[in-house]
């Protein structure tokens, strides 16, 4: 049942709600703990919102975890400058 109510919503639905907060609290990105949500969801973005971006909830995870002894990252797991450290270069 879950499923079904699911994909009758469609992408318009929360398009909407994102475009919502986007305008109302300034929200520019889009979380998702879903994997299918996560492949779905940049293109509806790009085409209703594009002004917020969308990533994985495991991907934030991973670029906020930091280890004893780690190199230093300028990059996050998609090869993106970190904030902050766009002018650095690696040593």
């Amino acid at each position: 049942m879950w499923r079904r109510g699911r994909a009758e919503c469609g992408g318009l639905p929360r398009a909407n709600a994102v475009k919502y907060v986007h305008e109302k609290y300034g929200v520019n990105m889009l979380a998702c703990i879903c994997a299918i949500d996560r492949a779905v969801f940049p293109d509806l973005m790009q085409y209703w919102v594009p002004e917020v971006e969308v990533t994985g909830v495991h991907e934030m995870v991973g670029n906020a975890l930091v280890f004893e002894g780690e190199k230093e990252r300028a990059t996050n797991l998609r090869g993106e400058p970190l904030p902050g450290m766009e002018d650095e270069e690696d040593v």
